[in-house]
C-alpha cells in the first residue's frame, strides 16, 4: 500500500508533517493525490511537496521508534487514526 505524505527536503534529509510531540507523534498522510491537494488546501499548507510513501516504512517506524505512535489517514474529511499496532498488524 502507498500513501502520499506532504514532506519538506530531499532524500535523507526530508522531514513529513506530523502532528502531537516529540515523544508523541503521528505522520499525517493521503490516500491518493487528489486527497493530497484537498488536504493541503484545507490544512493551509505552504512549502510542502506530495511524496509518496510505502506502508513498509510506517511499519519499521512502529518496530524501532518508541516515539511514532501511528499515522492519521485523510485528516481533512474521514480523519482515520491509526496507531502502531494497527500498523503492525496490517489493519490500514
Amino acid at each position: 500500500m502507498k500513501f502520499i505524505c506532504p514532506a519538506i527536503g530531499k532524500d535523507h534529509e526530508r522531514d513529513f508533517l506530523v502532528t502531537g510531540t516529540l515523544d508523541d507523534f503521528k505522520i499525517i498522510v493521503f490516500s491518493s493525490l487528489e486527497e493530497y491537494e484537498n488536504g493541503y488546501e484545507y490544512l493551509e499548507l505552504e512549502g510542502y511537496e506530495p511524496c509518496e510513501v510505502s506502508a513498509d516504512l510506517f511499519k519499521e517506524l512502529s518496530k524501532n521508534d518508541d516515539a511514532f505512535s501511528g499515522i492519521i489517514l485523510d485528516i481533512h474529511n474521514e480523519k482515520k487514526v491509526f496507531s502502531k499496532k494497527d500498523i503492525l498488524e496490517e489493519l490500514f
